[in-house]
């Protein structure tokens, strides 16, 4: 990638010309075939730089350029929580008298602590990938949706219309720069969630499954052009979020990738392994729950495809 007075110096020198440059007017990396564009590499130039076929005649003499092939690996280790909890025998007799089991009533709670956790665990390292993601970010400041005299006749309808195609340019965004696809989930807090809710346009889906259903985990709340919305309830409802200005609310807009793509990977090896055991001491049962998994930021720049931005002045 030559820039700036090196790529006037590479157009007519040669290679040697091109290295003799000065170092503060030249800049050489390395190129993503997947992600960049080489102007010219397959054909020929204009004389803005902009890539045009060869001429028959040309075609027929010039010989291909040649890409090459670089593999890589990376070794993972997977990371765990864990946590235990134990049930006396009074407790166990009581709670069967009224139809409960205590020991799954326990072991749903623990399962409820991981899930959070690794919930709070993956939120919190795109949050920080997408701090990162920094280069041509048009959402460096957060979007104030407060009613302005500038504007005659703005309802609180339009201002929220303003986070909807925030969210949709921020998952352009991600197509833009990533080069792999737009943005297709945005995470926000309750009140944001309202505010999408009672704009026109958004598709109510309750998305059925069964994973990760449990009281205070993340849950979806439905999707918009292509984009799957998701509310996380540990953002406090009126914002001012880990030291965030009061009424400031954060959106996080991410891309989650076909296997191919780079950003964060999570792979899991074991999502909730319980064991059961009886203290020698008491005959109380006791239940150890553990996951085991990695969270790996994979491929070359996993920060282009994560965009976080914050909005303040929502009212609903």
């Amino acid at each position: 990638k030559i820039t700036e007075a090196g790529e006037a110096e590479a157009a007519s020198g040669t290679v040697a010309d091109l290295f003799s440059v000065d170092s503060g007017d030249v800049t050489v990396e390395l190129v993503k075939a997947m992600e960049d564009h080489i102007p010219g590499f397959t054909g020929s130039t204009d004389a803005d730089g902009n890539a045009k076929p060869f001429s028959r005649e040309v075609g027929e003499s010039t010989p291909d350029k040649v890409m090459g092939l670089s593999l890589f690996s990376e070794s993972v280790a997977a990371e765990t929580f864990q946590v235990a909890a134990a049930v006396t025998r009074e407790q166990v007799q009581d709670l069967k008298q009224f139809g409960v089991d205590a020991v799954s009533q326990v072991e749903s709670v623990l399962t409820n602590e991981l899930t959070q956790s690794i919930n709070d665990y993956i939120l919190k390292s795109m949050r920080n990938l997408a701090a990162t993601n920094t280069t041509d970010n048009p959402f460096s400041s957060a979007i104030d949706l407060a009613p302005t005299t500038n504007y005659g006749g703005e309802t609180r309808g339009e201002a929220h219309r303003r986070i909807l195609t925030n969210i949709l340019a921020a998952a352009n965004f991600i197509a833009n720069k990533g080069r792999r696809g737009a943005g297709n989930f945005a995470v926000v807090d309750a009140k944001i969630a309202s505010a999408l809710q009672g704009v026109a346009g958004f598709v109510p889906n309750p998305m059925a499954n069964t994973f990760n259903q449990v009281a205070g985990a993340i849950y979806p709340v439905g999707s918009l052009a292509g984009i799957n919305i998701y509310t996380d309830p540990r953002l406090p409802f009126n914002g001012g979020y880990l030291g965030d200005n009061a009424d400031e609310h954060r959106i996080l807009v991410g891309r989650k990738g076909d296997g191919n793509s780079a950003g964060l990977v999570f792979m899991p090896y074991l999502m909730a392994e319980s064991v059961q055991t009886i203290a020698e001491g008491t005959m109380a049962p006791k239940v150890a729950v553990k996951s085991r998994f990695a969270l790996v930021e994979a491929g070359f720049h996993p920060e282009t495809q994560y965009v976080e931005f914050k909005v303040k002045g929502v009212e609903l």
